[in-house]
């Protein structure tokens, strides 16, 4: 259960090892459970610092892997918005722009993990800022705006990972196909925090949703990665879209949900 000190009036305090178990009958019923208290205040403070180094060694180990997942990911980027200058359909530079957002959402993710990995949290506002402002200096269009506000709010990764990919989506879509035929407009991103959660918001002022189209189109990635934010955060998400006022995506998880799993803490 964890490792827990009891204080004593008038004496030293005692470091215990907390244990417990359920036992089962033959037919695995529940029949009592056993508990056990091991007193550890007599190790050696040599073992202790011994398994302190250890834990900082892997800490250390752990940042410089999270670096080097981070560097291969820019390099990866790097390399298919290269190979998508020597293609010459539309579709197929579309989708090699489309592949290169993902992966630089990716590598911004484990940039933050790099920086501070004692944590393992991601600020989700400060993500999703950078998430922005990657896809508008990849897909700048002249006269379009992005109109940003967001809150701090500590997450786990599980719950940032699939936001920032659903934001870069929302995004790109928004900059490829919201402002047809137009030469301004305005994208809104909001990364709001109440007492009971969390509300994320896309939207732009554009043309709209085309009749009949849907999104996240099913059998599409975009799909999949909104079904991977729903696993993970509990996520509920909602899709506003009317002809010529543009289109709004309503993201919003519980702050239970989405808070960062403690690491190594014992059991209360």
């Amino acid at each position: 259960m964890g490792t827990f000190r009891i204080a004593r009036s008038g004496q030293e305090a005692v470091v215990v090892d907390a244990y417990s178990n359920v036992i089962q009958d033959d037919d695995g019923t529940p029949a009592f459970r056993l508990a056990a208290l091991v007193d550890v205040t007599a190790h050696e403070p040599t073992q202790r610092e011994e398994l302190e180094n250890r834990v900082r060694e892997k800490d250390t180990l752990l940042r410089e892997i999270q670096h080097r997942v981070k560097n291969n990911l820019q390099m990866i980027t790097a390399l298919i918005r290269l190979e998508s200058r020597n293609v010459t359909s539309a579709s197929a530079i579309s989708r090699f722009d489309r592949l290169a957002g993902r992966i630089e959402s990716l590598q911004l993710l484990y940039k933050s993990l790099s920086e501070d990995v004692q944590s393992q949290e991601i600020d989700l506002g400060i993500y999703l800022s950078e998430v922005a402002s990657a896809v508008m200096r990849s897909h700048a269009v002249e006269g379009i705006r992005l109109d940003l506000k967001v809150d701090s709010y500590s997450v786990s990764v599980n719950v940032a990972m699939p936001t920032g990919l659903v934001v870069n989506e929302l995004l790109t879509n928004a900059l490829k196909h919201a402002f047809v035929g137009r030469n301004n407009g305005t994208i809104t991103l909001r990364c709001l925090v109440d007492d009971k959660g969390c509300r994320v918001v896309v939207a732009d002022d554009g043309v709209g949703l085309p009749p009949g189209v849907e999104w996240p189109r099913r059998g599409k990635l975009g799909a999949l990665i909104v079904q991977s934010l729903r696993d993970n955060a509990k996520a509920g998400l909602e899709v506003d879209s009317t002809a010529g006022k543009g289109t709004r995506v309503t993201i919003v998880f519980t702050r239970s949900a989405a808070r960062p799993e403690p690491c190594g803490s014992p059991n209360p």
